[in-house]
């Protein structure tokens, strides 16, 4: 009997090819996990052994220089430190405070009036090892040698809270004085009660505190100068055995973006027909000297204009031309689409016949539907010899509000720091900026009221109206609507029969040639600006409301707002 021998199949070394890397790569994954933790550990007792280094050298010194340099109280060890263990950076945070032992009473209830019965050190040694943020801490305390003594100085009590009064912990708190020896400046944080208490600080006149939190607004006491001559607050006080108290408050930051918009305009396409450039079309037909008028032997002819497609397309107006016929002669004006298709009558009646009389309103054609139009002209003459003649033809439009970039503007708060020698109020937050090349600005600002100013610039509308109040982590926006007024101007207030403003709303102002819309703002504002002195009529729609019209506004200058409620 014959054997064979079987050799592996190419699925067998595929399959044990695939088994072995996953379990090399699981080992490479424990051996990589191994060499994290043993890395992270290793780094952890680094920074141990630096904390402990560190209080043991604070337990060798004596009671009376325990303190760091400009802290309270002051002594000889240095606030922060750096070091580098194995390539890790570490930094050493040394911080040194009185304590008032509950033992015999706190504060005004200290039975022997003596609030600095003891030291407390800590020692916070921070490092960054893979990306994330470590530190080991040590705590201890120190008593004096002998009986407690009072140091001469006096409490300063900080309370932090936020908008609403309500305490506000790990708030940073910063206290500075430069006017005594050794000098002070050293940075605290409030605990869950939002307070810092500090005893055995120096008698004097020149505390300085500074409150902040990341993502919060900030806090701080102001010098008094020939500027600022009643500062609030002004710097603190520490009197000996007495206890010195300040509340400041601050909360999270609040935005408020401003976008700025020029006024809407009406304005028309035109042509004169000195030649043929604002034509995209001609059959048989000569733009030239003034007029279109018939080719030379043509009894037709038509032509076609640019297409009309404004940018902030508000409303059709009025289309307008001067026609010059003779006997067998005709020429009409008809609305195209942007295809060069005529618009239908259910859109513009006698559209498809084209008209031969103007002006022709045209707002009923719906932008959205519409967003670009163009003309067209058809001539025709029973005779080679005569000809009619298109001398003029116009199409307006009322675009806007459009975009207005690089507005200037001046945010005031409405709190203060104090106030000069005329008692006038001098604001903490005073922000001058632009809306710059996009027309929109953010600004991220503290918790108050803010008004605002465009120096050399005219506001006709802000929406929501100024003062602009934002609450502690609010977002708020408003639209800045900026122009001249001519002449002769109608601001058009449009709200529902409860007084409150329709924004959206679509208002057509119409006189004899003219014909303008313009969407309210939020607010409900529709704006119309380069009137004539005469009478008009308005009508207004909004989506829910019944149609209403005025058949009569008489425009006799900059007219006062003229209020339309909506049924």
């Amino acid at each position: 009997m014959s054997r064979y021998r079987q050799g592996f199949s190419l699925i067998d070394v595929i399959v044990g090819v695939a088994l072995l890397l996953v379990v090399f790569l699981a080992l490479f994954g424990i051996l990589r996990a191994s060499l994290v933790l043993s890395t992270l550990t290793k780094a952890k007792a680094a920074a141990v052994e630096l904390a402990s280094t560190q209080m043991e050298y604070m337990r060798g010194i004596s009671y009376d220089a325990l303190g760091t340099v400009g802290g309270i109280p002051a002594g000889t060890i240095t606030q922060y430190a750096t070091s580098t263990v194995d390539g890790i950076p570490y930094t050493t945070h040394t911080f040194v405070e009185y304590t008032d032992d509950p033992a015999d009473g706190i504060g005004a209830n200290d039975t022997n009036g003596i609030t600095t019965d003891y030291k407390i050190g800590e020692v916070t040694v921070s490092y960054s090892i893979y990306g994330l943020l470590k530190s080991v801490s040590l705590v201890s305390n120190f008593a004096p040698p002998g009986i407690e003594t009072s140091t001469g100085g006096g409490t300063l009590s900080l309370h932090v809270v936020d908008a609403n009064g309500a305490d506000l912990g790990g708030a940073s708190v910063r206290v500075v004085n430069t006017t005594i020896s050794p000098t002070v400046d050293f940075t605290t944080f409030t605990n869950t009660a939002g307070l810092v208490t500090i005893d055995g600080a120096a008698t004097s006149s020149a505390y300085q505190i500074y409150v902040s939190r990341t993502g919060y607004s900030s806090a701080q006491t102001y010098a008094r100068s020939a500027q600022n001559v009643n500062p609030t607050p002004g710097y603190l006080t520490i009197v000996k055995n007495q206890t010195t108290s300040a509340t400041f408050a601050i909360d999270q930051l609040a935005t408020l973006t401003l976008s700025s918009f020029a006024l809407a305009t009406t304005t028309d396409f035109n042509d004169t027909f000195a030649d043929a450039s604002k034509l995209t079309s001609e059959t048989q037909t000569n733009a030239s000297g003034g007029a279109l008028t018939l080719a030379s032997q043509a009894l037709s002819g038509s032509a076609r204009s640019v297409t009309v497609a404004p940018g902030y397309l508000d409303g059709w107006g009025i289309l307008s031309a001067t026609i010059a016929t003779s006997s067998g002669t005709s020429a009409v004006v008809r609305v195209d689409d942007a295809s060069g298709t005529p618009l239908p009558d259910s859109v513009l009646p006698g559209n498809i016949a084209g008209f031969s009389s103007f002006p022709v309103s045209l707002t009923s054609i719906a932008t959205s539907s519409y967003p670009a139009l163009a003309l067209e002209a058809d001539l025709t003459s029973d005779s080679t010899t005569t000809t009619p003649s298109l001398s003029f033809w116009s199409l307006s439009h009322t675009d806007g509000p459009s975009l207005l970039p690089n507005v200037s503007f001046t945010l005031t708060g409405t709190k203060t720091i104090g106030s000069d020698a005329s008692s006038t109020p001098i604001f903490k937050t005073i922000v001058n900026d632009t809306t710059g090349t996009a027309a929109q600005k953010t600004e991220t600002l503290e918790w108050d009221a803010y008004s605002i100013l465009l120096p050399g610039t005219r506001l006709i509308e802000s929406c929501p109206a100024s003062p602009y109040p934002l609450a502690p982590a609010s977002a708020t926006s408003t639209a800045l609507l900026i122009g001249t007024p001519t002449a002769y101007a109608l601001p058009l207030l449009v709200t529902d029969s409860a007084g409150n403003t329709i924004g959206d709303a679509q208002a057509t102002l119409t006189a004899n040639g003219y014909a303008a819309t313009i969407p309210t703002s939020a607010c409900g504002l529709a704006y119309f600006n380069g009137l004539a002195s005469t009478t008009y009529s308005v009508s207004v729609a909004a989506p829910g409301y019944a149609t209403t019209t005025i058949p009569a506004i008489t425009i006799v200058g900059n007219t006062a707002t003229t209020t339309m409620i909506l049924p």
